[in-house]
């Protein structure tokens, strides 16, 4: 599952982790963080890291990006009947490169279901085929789910 900031975000794994749970699979949920992300937050990301207590390693930002997927996930998964076995994963990714980062983990992780969140498109932006959701969609060789805000 494609974890990020969007607002569907808890709809969608609320979704998921319900099927997770009467299913009794384990959830991979994947965010992805930018090069220039890292650089601009470097400081926003430290502040957070002394108000959780949480000391950051080498690879700071991508621990925040993971620890934001596993905060959003068990606040979504509070209300889901059953447990919700899961793991975080962050890769660092350009925009135009996530959607092959995402069937890459499913890959090796043996994913068989991909979510994730998409947007509502017109329909000449739905002819270029150029975000995240679309890619995955056309390159993932398994179900996708999508779910527009």
């Amino acid at each position: 599952m494609v974890v990020d900031s969007a607002d569907s975000n808890e709809r969608l794994l609320a979704e998921a982790g319900q099927i997770a749970a009467g299913t009794d699979t384990p959830l991979v949920l994947l965010t992805r963080i930018t090069e220039d992300e890292i650089v601009e937050n470097a400081e926003t990301l430290q502040a957070m890291s002394d108000a959780a207590n949480t000391p950051l390693e080498s690879n700071s930002a991508r621990e925040v990006a993971t620890r934001f997927a596993s905060q959003a996930a068990d606040e979504a998964f509070e209300s889901v009947d059953g447990t919700v076995e899961y793991d975080a994963v962050t890769v660092v990714a350009e925009e135009g490169e996530f959607a092959d980062e995402v069937t890459r983990v499913a890959a090796e992780r043996g994913c068989d279901h991909v979510y994730v969140a998409g947007r509502q498109r017109s329909p000449t932006g739905k002819a270029l085929f150029g975000d995240t959701a679309q890619r995955v969609v056309l390159n993932f060789d398994g179900p996708v789910t999508i779910l527009t805000e």
